[in-house]
């Protein structure tokens, strides 16, 4: 599966790293929604016992207050409705104040194609739901609780 996931890579012309364990790879993606720009985290994994899947992760750039939640539960849950290639989580951060929104989905890609397949609509799905968190992110810093930026 490494060399499925490497091919991809190399065929989509991205700069990427390698995680600390062999079956970790990670890569950036800029996006632009409206006036909003952010940054995609992407980390693909390789996965299942017969190490025959492919695990997805994307994460924004940035963590949201914690009263914003429920807002962003509300968000996640809307775009999880929708069957998408990948489902949005709200998680905890080390930060009590902080929360963080991620996307995760998982394959077994029988060919290169099908992974860029899988990877992309993963792609669309999350700068849909990042991008429709941005609204937030305008209003904290036009409320001058500027958010954190972890980029």
């Amino acid at each position: 599966m490494n060399g499925l996931i490497e091919d991809y890579l190399s065929t989509r012309g991205v700069r990427y790293f390698r995680g600390h364990h062999d079956d970790e790879y990670f890569y950036l993606v800029d996006f632009v929604v409206g006036a909003y720009r952010g940054r995609l985290d992407v980390h693909l994994e390789v996965c299942d016992a017969d190490r025959g899947g492919v695990q997805l992760s994307i994460s924004p750039d940035r963590y949201y207050p914690v009263r914003y939640q429920q807002r962003l539960e509300d968000l996640v849950a809307r775009s999880n409705a929708g069957t998408p290639a990948v489902r949005g989580v709200v998680h905890d951060s080390c930060d009590p104040r902080l929360i963080g929104v991620l996307a995760r989905g998982q394959s077994r890609p029988a060919d290169t194609a099908a992974l860029r397949d899988f990877v992309e609509a993963g792609l669309a799905c999350s700068v849909d739901l990042f991008g429709s968190m941005a609204g937030m992110a305008e209003a904290d810093r036009q409320g001058h609780d500027v958010l954190r930026d972890a980029g």
